[in-house]
């Protein structure tokens, strides 16, 4: 061989080296739907290292096929909606929006006098009783239109066979004022302001906030149901996915009230235990309001939504927009589906209706610096691919407000609390992980890279960090206050946060600030349950720590439900798995002072502890009933001890649990009757 061909192949080996290295251990940032992901950790810093885990492979695609699910599920609202809402001249109008022939037909009846219909007021007493006004009639004659009394947020109509009195169209609708005449006559401000030359002035303008929630869809599971909107996101607006979104608690309140609030679960119960209603915690909302914000808030499950699952709810509304009564109202009207909380009220799903109402306060929003809080929990909370019959929808929403205008001067926050936690898939190794790592995308205006160039250098910055929704209470303040988000301000605020260092770390640091590298589950109050940033090891069912974690879980749970003796005591059937959670790193250090230091209990002699030196989590099958359940023990001292709330799996097993008036401890339940 040749000096020359010697001196190539070398070179060929060194750079076949070099992008093998590259391939295996860079952080690049590389990350498609339903493609190889090319990053071995999500988050990849001192204080946290996320494993990087596919969009799709093999043992996932069982899970995305439509026949895997119960078809029962999937519901179709068939009932006809036989009137419209619409707005003329400043006012609301009832439109019939089907025609009369077909309506006489289909009812057997041959003159619209031989209909009558009326409408109620709709006003929920007590916790979920509905109060009915006395009715109006109005009649069913040309040109077939109702006008709306002034200030009446929403009626239900009803419409009868005149001889019979037998029901032929029952249905209820929503009415959001719009703004003054004087204002519709001009154009929105918003679009005419925001159009990216006062930007460059020293002027300060407010933000608009939007919250998009979607319950129970993990990160990776928007990617593979919701490809459109993602698709839309990521090529047409100004956005920043999170990979390091890690849920700090079991289900929707703790996660959304840190939101909210940036109190944990417990902390909150301060402000509303004793006075038995939720009016007087402090939310962001709240703040906003006093900047003069107009503000909204819906969720599309009134029965099981955040303040009044298991929790009081409030007893005046805390913003200017809420359709609570309304949503309770369909609630007990509804059509529903056999399986799951999936809702119809008439061709409505319940799904739409909080689209609806986003429409109709485009025109307050064009206008008005403005808050909003849209929960989707109806379908999403209970199946794997319930998510897809969304993604048009959500699409759909975002060309909307980006063709209105909205985008120009609102920051959106399209998020999750947490990932599925009920079915088959959550009993995978991957839904297990995914339970703890929901969805977050900030969508952002583009004029603020140059307005603001440090604070977005941030946000984008912090796409590969660990980010709970501490940080997001903490962003809202941000947003709150513009002039916070300078770049002065935030040079300030860096130099301040990273002078704290272990311990001292701050749990919530907003995302226009660059979160610190030694950041870890515990600077974050993040339950080591839940640790995205640990690894999780089998250990064999067989072992006795084990057996003994299964007992302690079974005990924790009969000691629940000892009030209540009409379920019958459980016992362990079997145990499904059992695993405990270990740092990525061999040696897991935060940073304290300037120097390395091991945790208290993990770091180089982790791997010499026992099995119940460690925090375990089992997953277990109870009988009767076969319900599967999952907790964590922990010894303490020199006891085994439940820490944190034990969960049922999901829909598996029998549901024989309705003899019980608990909304928190009926998964618990089996009933002897």
């Amino acid at each position: 061989m040749g000096e020359r061909s010697f001196r190539k192949l070398v070179l060929g080996v060194i750079l076949t080296t070099i992008v093998l290295y590259a391939l295996l251990f860079l952080d690049t940032q590389f990350y498609e739907t339903g493609g190889k992901i090319h990053n071995a950790f999500f988050v990849n810093t001192d204080g946290c290292r996320i494993i990087a885990m596919d969009v799709m492979n093999p043992t996932i695609a069982k899970y995305t096929d439509w026949e895997w699910e119960d078809k029962r599920f999937y519901l179709k609202c068939t009932h006809q909606t036989w009137f419209r809402t619409e707005v003329a001249n400043g006012d609301w109008y009832l439109k019939l929006s089907r025609d009369i022939d077909r309506i006489l037909q289909e009812s057997d009846l041959t003159h619209d006098w031989q209909i009558k219909c009326y409408w109620f007021r709709i006003k929920i007493k007590g916790r979920w009783r509905v109060k009915i006004s006395s009715r109006t009639m109005f009649p069913l004659e040309y040109p077939y239109a109702l006008k709306i009394p002034k200030g009446l947020r929403s009626l239900r109509v009803k419409c009868m066979n005149t001889f019979t009195n037998k029901t032929l169209h029952d249905d209820a609708h929503f009415f959001i004022q719009p703004p003054p005449e004087k204002l519709l006559k001009k154009p929105p401000a918003t679009l005419k302001y925001w159009d990216g030359k006062k930007h460059s002035s020293g002027a300060t303008s407010p933000i608009s906030v939007m919250i998009l929630g979607l319950d129970s869809v993990s990160h990776l599971n928007l990617l593979r149901q919701m490809p459109r909107t993602v698709r839309y996101m990521r090529q047409n607006m100004s956005q920043v996915e999170f990979w390091g979104f890690n849920k700090i608690g079991t289900n929707t309140y703790p996660n959304l009230i840190a939101l909210l609030t940036g109190l944990s679960a417990a902390e909150s119960e301060a402000y509303w235990v004793r006075q038995e209603c939720m009016d007087n915690l402090p939310l962001i909302w709240k703040e906003f309001k006093r900047a003069g914000y107009n503000t909204s808030f819906a969720e599309d499950m009134a029965i099981y939504s955040m303040f009044y699952f298991g929790k009081p709810g409030f007893k005046r509304p805390t913003t200017d927009n809420n359709l609570h009564d309304f949503m309770v109202d369909l609630y007990i009207k509804r059509q529903a589906s056999s399986v799951s909380d999936t809702h119809c009220m008439g061709e409505r799903a319940f799904m739409d209706i909080l689209l609806e109402m986003n429409d109709r306060l485009l025109p307050h929003t064009q206008r008005y610096p403005f808050f909003s809080f849209y929960w989707w929990a109806n379908g999403f909370h209970e199946f794997f691919n319930s998510p897809r019959l969304a993604d048009g929808r959500f699409e759909r929403l975002l060309r909307s407000l980006d063709d209105a205008g909205i985008t120009n001067n609102t920051i959106i926050f399209f998020m999750s609390d947490h990932g599925l936690r009920w079915g088959l898939f959550r009993s995978s190794f991957q839904g297990m992980i995914e339970d703890s790592q929901p969805f977050l995308s900030v969508m952002y205006p583009k004029w603020m890279r140059f307005k603001y160039p440090m604070a977005m250098k941030s946000l984008v910055g912090n796409a590969h960090s660990l980010v709970t929704t501490y940080d997001l209470y903490e962003t809202l303040k941000h947003i709150l206050d513009p002039s916070s988000l300078e770049d002065t301000c935030i040079t300030q605020k860096t130099e301040e946060l990273w002078k704290l260092k272990g311990s001292q770390t701050p749990r919530a640091v907003s995302l226009f600030l660059p979160i610190p590298p030694w950041r870890n589950c515990n600077t974050s109050h993040i339950p080591s349950k839940f640790c995205l940033c640990h690894k999780q090891i089998s250990i064999p069912e067989s072992n006795r720590v084990v057996t003994k974690s299964a007992s302690i879980i079974i005990d924790y749970v009969n000691q629940l439900m000892a009030e209540y003796p009409v379920c019958i005591p459980l016992q362990l059937d079997s145990i499904e798995s059992a695993y405990y959670a270990a740092p990525q790193r061999d040696n897991d250090f935060y940073i304290e002072n300037g120097h390395k230091n091991v945790y208290p209990e993990k770091g180089p002699f982790w791997k010499k502890q026992k099995y119940e030196d460690r925090d375990i989590v089992v997953r277990l099958k109870a009988k009767p009933g076969n319900a599967y359940f999952e907790g964590m023990t922990r010894r303490q001292g020199s006891k085994l001890s439940v820490v944190g709330e034990v969960v049922r799996m999901g829909g598996e097993g029998n549901r024989n649990n309705d003899c019980i008036d608990n909304p928190l401890l009926e998964p618990f339940c089996h009933c002897a009757l």
